[in-house]
């Protein structure tokens, strides 16, 4: 088999993981993040068995067009979970609204084809939402190391993830098989900080909940 393919099929499975852990270790710090970040990854690893079936290459522009809108569905609710300021958040609400209207005139005007093109504007919204994730870390009055605290590490693992999906899309027409590799291994990073999210969120609750039972 060749070598990117075994990247591939472990750049694919090694997603189950963060469920698994979600599963084991249900971090209660952050609940909410947790099911945003496990519709995340159910949905990445669905869309990846889909493609695999020659059956739907048919239905695989429309397919990949609603992938592209719930993947951004479940990535903007982490981060406006993530998110603490209010006018950030509302922010977020805003380009969500503008992405859903651009989403449906691209479905009726352009045909499900097109979907590359929410992809980009997908893309430039959630980079901009993770931007204001560490402004506030910046401007916040206590300092505290920002890699302590499980948001850091999603929205970190979300950055990689469009990285490598941004690398992918600009090299796949130029025939460059390396940037397939490079995209899956992206990947694993991504998963990897999904990984550390859950054990820092786990490691904070243990903590408090020792604390609490010494009083």
């Amino acid at each position: 088999m060749h070598v990117i393919s075994i990247v591939g099929i472990i750049s694919s499975w090694s997603t189950l993981v963060i469920p698994a852990l979600l599963l084991v270790l249900r971090p209660q710090r952050m609940a909410k993040a947790n099911w945003a970040l496990l519709a995340f990854c159910l949905l990445q690893f669905i869309m990846d068995r889909l493609h695999e079936f020659a059956d739907l290459r048919g239905i695989e522009h429309p397919l990949n067009f609603i992938f592209v809108v719930l993947e951004y569905c479940s990535l903007a609710a982490l981060m406006y979970l993530s998110l603490q300021k209010k006018r950030n958040r509302r922010w977020l609400f805003a380009g969500s609204m503008l992405f859903f209207v651009l989403s449906g005139l691209t479905w009726l005007r352009l045909g499900a084809d097109h979907y590359s093109s929410i992809r980009g504007i997908s893309a430039i919204l959630l980079i901009s939402y993770a931007m204001f994730f560490f402004m506030e870390w910046i401007t916040a009055e206590t300092f505290a190391p920002i890699n302590a605290r499980a948001e850091f590490w999603m929205v970190t693992g979300t950055l990689l993830y469009l990285a490598g999906n941004f690398f992918f899309f600009i090299t796949m027409r130029h025939h460059f098989t390396e940037g397939l590799l490079i995209h899956y291994l992206v990947n694993m990073l991504r998963n990897g900080c999904f990984v550390a999210a859950m054990l820092q969120s786990w490691s904070l609750v243990r903590t408090r909940l020792m604390s609490a039972n010494k009083y």
